[in-house]
């Protein structure tokens, strides 16, 4: 098997144990069983288990880009409603999958967890942090916007009520509730960008 079959599949595998067991069970012997390798083929991979629960965390990052960029793209509407249209799919992608999202959390909190008597690593948010500034750019783009205010700083405050938005719907699975609470944070961003010109 390819090195890079080898890690998506042991990727993959760490999420299926993630969202079935939770991550106290996600031992390296538990995903290699579940990915059908012996216990060597993990070492082989990554060059730690910590290095694989990082990798599967960002794998969902990824799937969440995907499922969401190209609601972006389409030119011609407002950038609330863009903004609005790819928040609700984030929505959607909860509620279809409440297991990930929570394997996402459970994955994102131990990478930020130091060793015993450690501080926090800082970092483990980077990667969403760094995929909402894109899509927040993206957005701007398509609806012929500029941003305000710095979109580092939007895609913080963006990421940390998502954040509200996950971790509530997984206590309440309110759907409809996100949902509002999407639009409004859609609401909020766009008051921070410019009219298009013209």
């Amino acid at each position: 098997m390819p090195l890079e079959q080898r890690r998506a599949a042991l990727v993959e595998a760490t999420l299926a144990v993630v969202e079935r067991d939770g991550l106290a069970e996600a031992s390296a012997r538990a995903i290699v069983a579940e990915a059908g390798m012996p216990l060597g083929a993990l070492h082989y991979a990554f060059d730690s288990l910590d290095a694989l629960l990082a990798a599967a965390a960002a794998a969902v990052t990824e799937q969440e880009r995907l499922a969401v960029q190209h609601l972006l793209a389409s030119p011609g509407a407002g950038l609330e409603d863009t903004l609005a249209t790819g928040l609700s799919a984030y929505v959607d992608l909860l509620a279809a999958r409440p297991a990930r999202e929570l394997a996402f959390l459970e994955l994102t909190l131990q990478a930020s967890r130091g060793r015993l008597g450690d501080p926090p690593a800082p970092g483990a948010y980077a990667p969403a942090l760094a995929l909402m500034a894109e899509l927040l750019e993206a957005a701007a783009a398509a609806a012929d916007a500029r941003w305000g205010e710095p979109v580092d700083a939007l895609a913080r405050h963006a990421v940390a009520t998502l954040d509200g938005i996950t971790t509530t719907w997984l206590a309440d699975h309110d759907t409809d509730a996100a949902h509002e609470t999407a639009r409004f944070l859609a609401r909020a961003l766009a008051a921070c960008a410019t009219a298009p010109e013209g």
